[in-house]
Order: structure tokens, then C-alpha cells, then sequence
């Protein structure tokens, strides 16, 4: 067969199959007409995906509405979503807390779900949080993932309830058993999980299974995941195949523009530039080579293959720092606020944890925190500390998240 009569035999038959779909859908939007209430719904989400015909979310709405007022529970779930969002129709609250809470009545996991939210955050509804717990422990009981997770951080947190790592640990163990990998909030109850392992909080230390947990949320695409799993090979050892891992996860997490994943792969593109053994190749580093200017000062401040020289270490990581190398901007603040090779000089120590936290450094958010908290350098300043910590945990810093919930700060966060 020529290509010709070939590419003519192929558009017939696309265009066939066309025909077949719109014909079906006009069948099926005549059902609907008549009020099925299923016809209803298909030919409402046909109209919100754009599925054969132009898409029109007011039409979708619409369809969604003669569906739900018959009671059917996924179209008054979808009509809900819809009032949340501002999909189709003006934004309105009130009327998606409605529709949420009659299909949740009826024992519709992800209305419940999503009434649980609207209370916790007192969307369309007084804020209140023992109602909250109440719905997300009904989709719960019907191993609803995300209403799994939200339970697991109010007991990790004591959100509404004695705060419970144990209790957490399980909830989060649920939502990873009953769930599928597609479900929302599976990857967050793997992290939650591995950091709980890591951390031996809820159950014994064993890094090994928060390595599993990691890796597996990594894999889902959760870039806290690769991140962190990209760090743990780091410190794991200087062997070529951790070393390899860490570039893969790091890597993975930089493309989704983590900023810290970032400059954790310039410093690994560096490494092999790095002076090695100290101070025989000292003149091989470059005056704007930065990232092999902080690993010196690094080695320099341990002693790793060097004789250990801290004025040394700090005059290389202010080399780079002043090049606007991040982690060298946060190593060279913990060595003055340390007094390491230099007088204590709080005011540059703030300097330096302000520019590598403006740049998305956990670690020096962290810090800022505890010296507006302290009042170190700074004026004390609960509101700003506080924020600090926001910033810092938000990037899965535990020690953030810790000092949050010691000072009650969770209700902001």
C-alpha cells in the first residue's frame, strides 16, 4: 500500500471514530436531559476535560448541579470543588461547604476529607479544629490517604489533640498501606515516614528504612524526597556509587528548581577541580572559582587531608562567600559565630545567615529564627523568628518544626 492511501485510510478512520464520539455523546447528553443522574455527571465531566467537544466549565457546573440535587455523590463532591476553586462559577465558600458537607453526610470519603480542611482553616465554615479531626477520622476509617496524613501531622504536632509520634507514625503508616501511589498526600506519608525512621521520633532510628521511604517518594517525584535522599548519600561515604546516587537525587530535585539541590550539584561538578591534598595546589584554584574555594576552607576547618587551619578555612570560605556561594555564606557565619579562626562578630553573622537564607538555605533560616528568637545580634522579635522558622520548615527542617511546636507557633504556620 502506497503512503498515500495509507495516510487517506488513517485520517478515515480517525475521523470515523470522531463521528462514533460525538455520537455517543449526543446519546449520552439525551439521557441526561431525561435526568440521569450518572448520564448527568459523564456529560459534565466530558464538558470540564474538553473530551470530544469544546470545553466549558459553566456547562460542566451546570451538569455537576442537575446531578448532585438528585444526590449523586461525586457530582456534589465535583459542584463543591468547583464553588472552592472558582471553576466555572464566581468563588464562593459558603456554597462549597454546602455541597461538601451533604455528600460527606451521605459517607463520601473525599468530601469528608475536604470538609475536614474547610473546618481547619475555616473556609466557609467557623474555623474548628475537633470537627476537623472528626471528619478526617471518618474518611480515615475508609483509608482516605490524605485525611491519613492531615490526622498523622495533627498527633505529630498536637493539633486539636495530645501530641502523639506514636499515633502520627500510624496514621502516616496507613495512608502508605492503604493507598496507591497516584493518591494524594501518598508521597507526603513517605517523607513524614522516612524522617520519622531517620530520626528514631514515633519509632526506633533505623536510617535504612527512612533511606527506603526516601527513595520511594523520590521516585513519585517529590523533590523534598530527592533532596533529602540526595544528602543522605552525600554524607553516606566518598565511594563513586554514592557519589553517583547523590548527583541522580540531587539532580532530580535541582530540576524542579530546588535552589539548595542546585548548589549542592555545582559543588559536586566542582569536586573533581578541588585541591585534593591541601597545600601542594593551593595556586591551581582560581580567583573566581568559588565552589572549589569553599570545599578548601571546608577541609581546611576539619582537618580532612589537610593539617586543620581555621583562620585558613575562613579566609577560603570568605573567598567564596563573597562570590555569593551559598553554603560557603552559611559555614563561614557558623565559624565566626563560633569564634573559629576569627573574633565573634554578631553583625556579620547576621549578614552572612540573611544572604544565604534570602537564597532558600534551610539551615540559615533556622538560625536567623533563633537569633530574632534570642535576641542575639538582632532585636528579639517573636513575629520575625517565627516567620524564620516557617521558611526553614517548610523545607523540611526538623529542628524548625520542633522549635514551632515547642512555642505553640504551629497555629501560624
Amino acid at each position: 500500500m502506497s503512503e498515500a492511501k495509507a495516510g487517506t485510510l488513517l485520517g478515515d478512520r480517525r475521523f470515523a471514530a470522531e463521528m462514533d464520539a460525538l455520537q455517543r455523546f449526543g446519546s449520552l447528553e439525551r439521557d441526561a436531559q431525561l435526568g440521569d443522574a450518572q448520564a448527568q455527571f459523564r456529560v459534565a465531566t466530558m464538558y470540564y476535560e474538553g473530551e470530544h467537544i469544546t470545553q466549558d466549565r459553566s456547562r460542566s457546573v451546570h451538569w455537576f448541579r442537575r446531578a448532585a440535587e438528585q444526590g449523586h455523590l461525586e457530582s456534589q463532591y465535583r459542584l463543591a470543588t468547583h464553588y472552592a476553586e472558582g471553576t466555572g462559577v464566581p468563588r464562593d465558600p459558603f456554597e462549597a461547604a454546602g455541597w461538601f458537607r451533604r455528600a460527606a453526610e451521605t459517607g463520601f470519603a473525599e468530601a469528608q476529607c475536604a470538609l475536614g480542611t474547610l473546618y481547619a482553616r475555616g473556609h466557609g465554615v467557623n474555623a474548628d479544629r475537633v470537627q476537623a479531626l472528626h471528619w478526617w477520622g471518618l474518611a480515615a476509617d475508609q483509608g482516605h490517604v490524605q485525611a491519613c496524613v492531615n490526622l498523622g501531622v495533627s498527633h505529630y504536632f498536637g493539633r486539636g489533640v495530645p501530641r502523639d509520634a506514636e499515633l502520627a507514625f500510624a496514621f502516616y503508616s496507613k495512608a502508605v498501606e492503604r493507598g496507591q501511589p497516584e493518591s494524594r498526600g501518598f508521597s507526603d506519608a513517605l517523607c513524614s515516614l522516612g524522617r520519622m525512621y531517620v530520626d528514631g521520633i514515633g519509632v526506633a532510628r533505623d536510617t535504612a528504612m527512612g533511606a527506603h521511604h526516601f527513595r520511594r517518594a523520590a521516585e513519585l517525584g517529590n523533590s523534598i524526597a530527592q533532596f533529602t535522599l540526595g544528602k543522605m548519600y552525600l554524607d553516606a561515604s566518598d565511594l563513586p556509587g554514592d557519589r553517583e546516587q547523590a548527583r541522580l537525587w540531587l539532580g532530580r530535585a535541582a530540576e524542579q528548581g530546588d535552589s539548595e539541590a542546585k548548589q549542592r550539584m555545582v559543588e559536586l561538578d566542582a569536586e573533581a577541580d578541588a585541591v585534593p591534598d591541601g597545600t601542594e595546589r593551593l595556586s591551581q584554584i582560581g580567583p573566581q572559582d568559588a565552589p572549589a574555594q569553599f570545599l578548601l576552607g571546608q577541609r581546611l576547618a576539619s582537618g580532612d587531608g589537610v593539617a586543620r587551619n581555621e583562620p585558613e578555612a575562613v579566609r577560603w570560605l570568605a573567598l567564596a562567600a563573597d562570590r555569593g556561594h551559598v553554603p560557603a555564606q552559611y559555614a563561614l557565619a557558623q565559624m565566626i559565630d563560633n569564634g573559629r579562626g576569627v573574633p565573634r562578630n554578631l553583625g556579620e553573622v547576621v549578614r552572612l545567615y540573611r544572604a544565604a537564607a534570602g537564597a532558600d538555605h534551610a539551615d540559615a533560616q533556622f538560625e536567623l529564627g533563633l537569633l530574632h528568637e534570642r535576641g542575639e545580634g538582632v532585636p528579639r522579635n517573636a513575629a520575625i523568628a517565627r516567620a524564620w522558622y516557617r521558611k526553614a520548615a517548610k523545607r523540611g527542617h526538623l529542628k524548625a518544626m520542633r522549635r514551632l511546636e515547642k512555642r505553640t507557633w504551629w497555629r501560624f504556620w
